[in-house]
């Protein structure tokens, strides 16, 4: 691990790209794994590439409610058809011959014989019989056997995240039960000697330590065991005892705050004095440019800024490769969507920055995000009021309103 980080050890920054890719290499993909009832299964990580065991459609069916019919090689407007049967759903009828027709409905199996299945809306009826009042060909309205799915192809890899989509494909394969990975192991603790717990009285210069319930709480709506590890203070010999200590019952390790090479940022020396393995990467972000990455023992080691935003940056960006990378998903970074910028940004270039932003529109206008405040690591209000992030590139100087940015909805980016 440390040869592929030590590729990125030099004076100018790394990009995001070259980040993750450390990050990545210290996660170890973890295979533990469960069966799951299907109907709980989304969220989960699939196990096992899952192989189609029955066609579908499994027999072939009507895709309409009308009349099938034998359409042959054609059958012209006009054509007048004896009505002979009443085929709904889960029944099967009768074989039909040219000349007759059955009324059927939809995901009924189609009769022997019928190729063809006219909408209701396309036939004039009487007592006993239609007629078309459009031509008819063989095919028509109907959803043959297989069409959709074959029996023995591939239908999952291992690494999807499965969700409702995958759910509804399952079911209908009859599964009721999917080999999934078990869920992370993902400790978090502070440190700081400044930091107090929530309800706890404030002293002196104390302040509460909003990272660590952000970030348990980021962890447990994406599905993970969320494992509370405290806080440590600012002292090598403490963060190192806490390091080992939650590293033995966790598949990653998180602590926040003393991430960059400062007199008081002690992480780096505490995860080596505990017997792990790291490096300070410094990343061409805005916040979040420095972040450490690391093993200790069993688990993979991140190491997160202070501030309350950019230590939300670093998580989304470098957390989140890193526990696709445990699960054994291939890394996606978000891509965002472009958006124009309703009002000018002041900035200098060189770094990618994320900022608070939320959705506005006037009436008739084009959607715009708004970035809200002036940026800062450490503001949690405009962080609170916004609906996703808004990323910058590297390259941009002062944007003027209606200049593009990467827009990153809270909505899947909290997903991990």
């Amino acid at each position: 691990m440390d040869a592929v980080v030590d590729q990125f050890s030099r004076n100018t920054l790394m990009s995001i790209a070259e980040a993750c890719a450390a990050a990545i290499a210290c996660a170890r993909t973890v295979s533990r794994g469960e069966s799951v009832r299907l109907v709980e299964s989304a969220g989960r990580i699939l196990a096992e590439t899952f192989v189609a065991c029955m066609a579908s459609p499994p027999f072939t069916q009507s895709a309409m409610d009308g009349y099938a019919l034998v359409a042959a090689s054609g059958m012209s407007e006009g054509t007048r058809l004896k009505i002979v049967d009443r085929v709904p759903a889960g029944r099967s009828g009768r074989r039909l011959s040219a000349g007759e027709a059955a009324r059927i409905f939809t995901g009924a199996p189609m009769p022997e014989g019928a190729d063809a299945v006219v909408m209701q809306e396309h036939v004039e009826r009487d007592d006993t019989s239609i007629v078309l009042t459009r031509r008819m060909t063989a095919g028509d309205n109907v959803r043959h056997q297989g069409e959709d799915i074959e029996p023995l192809e591939p239908l999952l890899k291992p690494g999807i995240r499965l969700d409702p989509r995958h759910v509804a494909m399952l079911a209908a394969q009859g599964e009721e039960t999917v080999a999934v990975r078990s869920r992370l192991r993902i400790a978090v603790f502070s440190t700081g000697d400044e930091l107090q717990d929530v309800g706890a009285m404030l002293r002196g210069a104390a302040v509460y330590d909003s990272n660590r319930p952000m970030l348990l709480s980021l962890i447990g709506q994406a599905g993970h065991d969320a494992i509370d590890g405290g806080r440590a203070a600012d002292s090598r010999s403490e963060i190192a005892e806490r390091l080992q200590m939650l590293s033995e019952r966790s598949d990653l390790v998180i602590s926040t705050g003393g991430a960059s090479v400062g007199e008081e940022d002690h992480s780096l020396a505490a995860l080596r004095h505990a017997g792990g393995s790291g490096r300070v990467l410094k990343i061409a972000l805005k916040p979040a440019k420095p972040a450490i990455v690391g093993r200790i023992g069993p688990a993979a080691y991140l190491g997160l800024p202070g501030n309350p935003v950019a230590s939300l940056v670093s998580w989304l960006i470098l957390g989140q490769a890193m526990v696709g990378a445990l699960q054994g998903r291939l890394h996606r970074p978000h891509i965002g969507y472009p958006l124009p910028i309703a009002a000018g940004f002041a900035r200098r270039p060189g770094r990618t920055e994320f900022v608070p932003a939320r959705l506005v529109s006037n009436k008739g206008q084009e959607v715009r995000a708004e970035i809200i405040g002036k940026g800062g690591a450490a503001q949690l209000r405009p962080l609170a009021l916004a609906d996703g992030l808004a990323e910058i590139a590297a390259e941009c100087e002062d944007l003027r309103p209606g200049d593009l940015i990467r827009f990153h909805p809270f909505s899947g980016a909290f997903q991990g």
